[in-house]
Parts: C-alpha cells; sequence; structure tokens
C-alpha cells in the first residue's frame, strides 16, 4: 500500500468539516478537563492527568474513524470511555518513551564524558534537586551553569556528533511511530509488537510519511498563531488526517471494534 499525503490531509480536512462542532467542543472539553485535574497535587495529579490524556486520545481516534466511514460522530461517541483501549495506549506510548528515554540519556552521558564536563552536570544535577523557584540567586547560578555545559559540549567535535547521531535516530523513530495511537487501539498486539508493526510498515515510505507530519505540525503552527483557539480545530484535523494515512497503509479492519460500534 502507498501513502498519498494529499488525500490524507483532503479526507482530515472533509472529515472534520462534517461535524466540526462536535469535535471543537470535545477538543475544549479535553481541554478544560486537563488543566482541571493539573490542579491536583503530587503523584496523583500526574496519574489523573495522563488518564485524562488518554482518553481524550482514544476519543479523537474514535471520532476520526467514525467519520472516515461516512458517519457523523456524536459527543457521546467522543467522550466514550473504554478501559482495555486507553490501558493499550498507555502501555505502547510508555514502552515508546522508555526507548526514546534510553537514547537521550546514553547520548547526553556519552556526549558529557566525551566534552569532559562530568563535573558541571553533576553540579547543574544536584542543584536542581534542591532549587527553590523563589531564589533568583540559585537560579541564576543554574542557569550560568547549564551555560558552562553548553560550551564544553559544543566545544567538542565528538560530543556534537553523538547528539546528533542521538537526534537523527529520535527522529527516525518518532516518525515509524506516527500511527502508534491506532495500532494500539484498532490492533490486538502486544507492546513490542506494536512498535515493530509500526516500524515494519512506515520504514517502506518513511519520507513520505515525514513529509505528513511536517505538514501536520505546519497545521498546528497555524492552529498557535491563531490566538490559540485555531488549535481546536487544526488537532482534530491532525488526528483525521492520521486516520486516512493509517488506512491507506494498514487498511481498515478494526479488529477491537471499539472504533466502528457505537
Amino acid at each position: 500500500m502507498s501513502l498519498s499525503v494529499g488525500t490524507a490531509l483532503r479526507d482530515g480536512w472533509t472529515t472534520f468539516r462534517r461535524t466540526p462542532w462536535t469535535f471543537v467542543f470535545f477538543v475544549l472539553f479535553a481541554f478544560v478537563l486537563s488543566t482541571v485535574v493539573d490542579l491536583v497535587p503530587g503523584f496523583a495529579g500526574v496519574i489523573v492527568s495522563t488518564l485524562v490524556e488518554l482518553w481524550a486520545t482514544v476519543g479523537l481516534i474514535r471520532g476520526a474513524w467514525l467519520g472516515l466511514n461516512g458517519q457523523r460522530p456524536s459527543f457521546g461517541d467522543l467522550i466514550k470511555i473504554n478501559g482495555p483501549d486507553i490501558w493499550r495506549l498507555f502501555s505502547r506510548q510508555f514502552l515508546l518513551t522508555l526507548l526514546l528515554g534510553v537514547i537521550s540519556t546514553t547520548a547526553a552521558f556519552v556526549a558529557v564524558k566525551a566534552a569532559d564536563a562530568g563535573e558541571i552536570a553533576q553540579s547543574i544535577f544536584w542543584r536542581v534537586q534542591g532549587i527553590e523557584p523563589s531564589n533568583f540567586e540559585e537560579i541564576n547560578r543554574l542557569f550560568t551553569e547549564i551555560q558552562s555545559l553548553s560550551i564544553a559540549i559544543l566545544s567538542s567535535p565528538v560530543s556534537v556528533l553523538v547528539l546528533l547521531i542521538a537526534a537523527v535516530i529520535a527522529i527516525y523513530i518518532q516518525v515509524n511511530q506516527l500511527f502508534l495511537g491506532f495500532v494500539a487501539v484498532v490492533r490486538s498486539l502486544g507492546p513490542i509488537a506494536t512498535l515493530r508493526e509500526g516500524f515494519r510498515i512506515v520504514q517502506r515510505q518513511w519520507w513520505t510519511v515525514l513529509a505528513l507530519l511536517a505538514m501536520q505540525l505546519l497545521i498546528i503552527l497555524v492552529g498557535l498563531i491563531a490566538f490559540g483557539f485555531g488549535l481546536l480545530a487544526a488537532i482534530p484535523v491532525v488526528m483525521c488526517s492520521t486516520a486516512s494515512a493509517y488506512r491507506q497503509l494498514f487498511g481498515d479492519d478494526d479488529s477491537t471494534r471499539f472504533l466502528t460500534s457505537r
């Protein structure tokens, strides 16, 4: 199967335009709910915020899928809660985050070692642990040390090369996993198999998928420029275009039946 960026973007806009206010109100509702739960203190707040984000993502995926089927998703379709889908999305995203975290941490460690800036990095680490937001003197010292660390790394060709290689690897993985949410929700695959499926399908048209991602980032940027309110439309359009691209590459089979059942 081949991917047409133009078709994906047209499908995304057409699907959104079919029921624009449903998508806009859902994104607004999710944003307000996320803002409220951010007020929950401590680790409980992190858990609740994560659940809201996962629920909103699954809702948009479902709305986009129904819209591409020619249906008009309702607000009730988008707010529908499905525990197994949320868990599948969380576990796959967690694995991807862990993979990217290992790559970035390893690259940072090697870059600091190559720049012989271990003492500065360690000082920054401990300073961050005990810094008070109201202590401007400590904050200024922190920024000074960060500046010194940056200069040390940029002065080392090996450090710069390591960071560039890590950035390229991270971008390669992110593009391959652009459809991770849909694979996680639509298919009953394990976490590792979900990531592997993304690599298997996308890498054959990696540059085309990168072009789609670039266009989607442009849409989000336009939404931000429009005083931020444009994001209420930009986010659903991007999700619907991603759904169209997914179906072009992976097919429209919904083995879990959550997206097509109402």
